[in-house]
């Protein structure tokens, strides 16, 4: 009973032993040098994406709407009357707002907003039309009835050879920064054991035009529009087996 006992204590032993042997990392394991590279890389903008608004106020809120009804139709209307190939535009967001006089206790509704929200969106265009169709947009759209422009962003469509080229970049830069490394420190670089990648967001390029600036009333304009260009930035990280 006792030899029993004791072979299967040795057996439990000797299992623990080698699972533990096994969990703990090797010699080759623990010798790593741990390198990264990040590469940036710019390219000329293609497209655009423009945010407009009709917003009307009333006291009537069937009057209300039904003016911005007309406003938004005429907008819409005029846009496409630009006759500008592979244009988008859609309804981006309605939203209906009691106006409420605050000077009393209990305020009450003393009319309401309604906003009625376009998105047009120009993709893959060179970059002097691009900059003519967003101007040409944003006036005559003014012109028509809108009286609020959100913004315009202005994108790459396709950025994958941008990240391709920075990819290839951040990771021969990782890569010879490893082989410094191991010069400087007198050991040679076996094989790599790891090779990751993270992306950096880069925001696209936006112009905020404040709404001061773009009263129909005042006279519609057609701002000028620098396309500029656009970042793709990555990281590259890499770790070598060292000898």
């Amino acid at each position: 009973m006792k030899r029993a006992l004791i072979a299967v204590l040795m057996a439990s032993l000797l299992a623990s032993a080698h699972s533990t042997f096994a969990q703990s990392p090797s010699v080759s394991e623990r010798n790593l040098i741990y390198t990264e590279g990040i590469a940036e890389v710019k390219g000329q903008n293609d497209s655009a994406r423009i945010s407009i608004a009709v917003v009307t106020c009333g006291r009537i809120l069937e009057q209300a709407g039904s003016k911005n009804a007309d406003k938004t139709k005429a907008v819409i209307t005029a846009i496409k009357g630009l006759n500008i190939k592979d244009l988008k535009l859609k309804t981006s967001g309605y939203r209906v707002t009691p106006r409420r006089d605050h000077k009393n206790r209990s305020p009450k509704i003393k009319g309401y907003e309604v906003r009625n929200a376009i998105e047009v969106t120009l993709e893959e265009f060179e970059p002097e039309h691009l900059s003519e169709y967003i101007s040409k947009i944003v006036g005559r759209a003014l012109e028509s009835g809108a009286n609020d422009i959100n913004g315009i962003q202005i994108y790459i469509k396709d950025k994958e050879p941008l990240e391709k080229e920075a990819l290839t970049q951040a990771t021969q830069e990782a890569m010879g920064r490893a082989r410094i490394l191991a010069l400087a420190a007198g050991v040679k670089l076996k094989r790599i054991v790891s090779l990751s990648t993270n992306p950096i967001h880069v925001p696209s390029r936006q112009y905020m035009l404040r709404a001061g600036e773009i009263k129909a009333e005042a006279g519609a304009v057609s701002p000028p529009i620098e396309i500029g260009e656009s970042k793709v930035r990555v990281q590259v990280n890499v770790a070598y087996e060292i000898e």
